[in-house]
């Protein structure tokens, strides 16, 4: 059953040993570009355990490209962290400042707080100007190259990339892992290496496959990717790997995989290896995921909240527009209505004249053929007056009806909007 079933089942702890003294050591993008969220002390822990490792450790072809790519976003995020903490002091520090207004702190205190915040924003303020150096001398991307020097994969070809993204399109249907949470990023694009985003997760996961066989080795991944194509959740605990990972690997490699996030990676390397991580460094990554998750949960959720509006700003114009076009079919039944009543005037003051004659018994001549014509051209005009009323009053209700649904729609989304607006206050 095991070998039928190999994600399901956890391996011995002779098992466990043998693949931290054996297997290839390949690390995901993220996990480099977390380098730049730690502490001084947690990535310099961090890189010694990679170098320890590096006889075995590689780095994927995507993974690398990927890590280059997005390097200088992550320093100007983290820029971005400096300069809204120092912010936020500063605003604390002006609400203490003012003594007219609650909470009271006194002149002494107040001294004393200026002076810890005047210092805390200084260092805030250096360590900025120390991150902001490496977007054109980073020593953590040299470290970096110096531990993978000889160990990243080679690119796969054109040919290969499209090939892999045939493949993708029918897994990511599927929801065959890994990728298909990626669905949504860009892959209409003409641009090529903008169509590639949809599918960086199953080139590296081809790449790492690749590697494995040519080495005859097994892998341990070590990522911070936290969707669930990657991973095995239940009631919001992430269980292990996705067993369909697992069992892809093992079909196409006859090797073991192994997927850990940074932490627990750090944890096993002090059980397994000997090495010497403290908790407290261990803890810090942790603490970095969180972080990170809120943010993405954030980000999500202000994006959702930007296509509420939007929306909103579309059923707004949709309605400005319906209240538009009812305001020219009222004008245009108007119209219609003073033609109708003008019409029914005429053709009652030709029955008048007519039967007024016929009862005078009048010698005027007539020409009855010519009043009959003109009394025909009269209705004829009044049944297409009449008509063209009809359709105007029937658009105009119909659009009154569509209004209605709009106003409905536009009421329940700014309450959704308040409700969101009330839950940030």
């Amino acid at each position: 059953m095991k070998d039928l079933f190999p994600g399901h089942f956890k391996e011995s702890d002779e098992s466990l040993r043998e693949v931290w003294e054996t297997s290839l050591f390949v690390f995901d993008a993220n996990i480099l570009l977390n380098l730049y969220r730690y502490s001084d002390a947690t990535r310099n822990e961090f890189l010694r355990i990679l170098n320890k490792l590096k006889d075995r450790a590689w780095l994927p072809h995507r993974a690398a490209e990927e890590y280059l790519s997005n390097r200088l976003t992550v320093i100007d995020q983290q820029e971005k962290s400096y300069d809204d903490t120092v912010k936020l002091i500063e605003s604390l520090q002006q609400d203490l400042d003012n003594a007219r207004q609650h909470p009271f702190v006194s002149k002494g205190v107040m001294r004393k707080v200026n002076s810890v915040f005047e210092e805390l924003c200084n260092e805030l303020k250096n360590n900025k100007s120390v991150h902001t150096k490496r977007i054109s001398s980073d020593e953590i991307k040299d470290s970096i190259a110096k531990i993978f020097e000889t160990s990243v994969g080679l690119p796969y070809d054109k040919d290969r990339i499209e090939q892999l993204i045939s493949e993708g399109e029918d897994r990511y249907k599927q929801k065959i892992p890994p990728g298909f949470k990626d669905g949504s990023k860009a892959g209409d694009s003409e641009v090529f290496s903008e169509k590639c985003r949809k599918y960086g997760d199953l080139i590296v996961w081809t790449q790492v496959i690749d590697k494995a066989i040519e080495l005859n080795k097994g892998v341990v991944l070590v990522t911070d990717d936290k969707k669930e194509d990657w991973w095995e959740k239940f009631k919001g605990k992430t269980v292990g790997p996705r067993p369909e990972l697992v069992k892809e690997f093992k079909d196409r490699t006859n090797q073991t995989f192994h997927m850990y996030q940074a932490d627990r990676f750090l944890e096993l390397a002090r059980e397994k290896l000997g090495e010497k991580v403290s908790e407290e460094i261990v803890e810090e990554i942790r603490e970095v995921r969180r972080r990170d998750k809120l943010a993405h949960r954030r980000m999500k959720e202000m994006e959702l909240f930007r296509q509420r509006k939007m929306q909103h700003m579309k059923l707004a114009r949709e309605l400005d527009s319906v209240r538009h076009q009812m305001a020219k079919y009222e004008q245009e039944m108007h119209v219609l209505q003073d033609k109708r009543h003008m019409l029914e005037n005429e053709k009652n003051s030709l029955k008048e004249f007519r039967n007024k004659i016929l009862h005078d018994g009048s010698n005027e001549y007539i020409d009855d053929n010519q009043l009959t014509d003109h009394y025909y051209h009269i209705s004829k005009n009044y049944d297409d007056v009449m008509h063209r009323l009809d359709t105007s009053r029937m658009k105009y209700h119909a659009l009154m009806q569509h209004m209605a649904i709009l106003e409905q729609e536009l009421n329940h989304g700014m309450r959704i909007i308040e409700q969101e607006n009330s839950a940030d206050s």
